[in-house]
């Protein structure tokens, strides 16, 4: 009796112990439980991501034949771009727009005017491929401006791409303004006649003396 009395006490605290830890291994099982359930929905979107990220990586390169010209209003400069295809697949159609932008403040500058061709179209390129376009720029007026091209596609999975810009530094043109060359071309066919006139008007007078 004395032994089992005194065990007692020793056996109902060791119950509670294992019974506080049956307890408490449910709520921990739990937990873990929603821990590996949480990394298997995190693990895999981060493959994934970096998966459509190189599958949407078509790696097309674009250089620019010039980084910079000098002209004058009104002169025209010439330039290429070269696209090539360093993918390992094929690009899907592309389109190969003609950006200018001015620099100075308060010159606006109407692409459309300044260029006669702003847009041209690819087919795919294949892994490898280049292909070069020849542009075109009218400098209506004087100023810095800025030239580029982007590569874009209707294509949801290709990621654009925007080549180095051309820098245009055209001067003024230094022929006289229209209101200075009208009156000049009317009055420039007149003086040889007034000088006639003049001539003769001197010699009859000098007879007349």
């Amino acid at each position: 009796m004395t032994s089992g009395i005194g065990a007692g006490p020793g056996h109902f605290q060791k119950g509670a112990l294992q019974g506080h830890h049956l307890a408490a291994c449910p709520a921990s099982l739990r937990l873990q439980l929603v821990c590996w359930i949480l990394l298997m929905c995190i693990l895999p979107l981060g493959p994934t991501a970096s998966a459509q990220k190189a599958a949407n990586s078509t790696g097309v390169s674009v250089r620019i034949s010039k980084g910079a010209a000098a002209l004058i209003a009104a002169e025209w400069v010439a330039f290429d771009t070269v696209l090539q295809n360093k993918g390992a697949t094929a690009t899907p159609p592309l389109a190969v727009h003609l950006s200018i932008a001015g620099l100075d403040r308060g010159k606006h500058v109407d692409s459309e005017d300044w260029s006669p061709e702003r847009t041209q179209y690819l087919l795919p390129l294949q892994p490898g491929e280049s292909v070069q376009l020849d542009w075109k720029v009218h400098a209506l007026f004087e100023g810095t401006f800025v030239t580029f091209v982007t590569v874009v596609s209707a294509d949801d999975s290709f990621r654009p791409t925007v080549s180095a810009s051309l820098r245009l530094e055209v001067a003024p043109d230094h022929i006289l303004p229209l209101r200075y060359v009208v009156p000049v071309a009317a009055v420039v066919p007149v003086l040889p006649l007034a000088l006639c006139v003049f001539t003769v008007v001197r010699a009859r007078r000098r007879r007349n003396r």
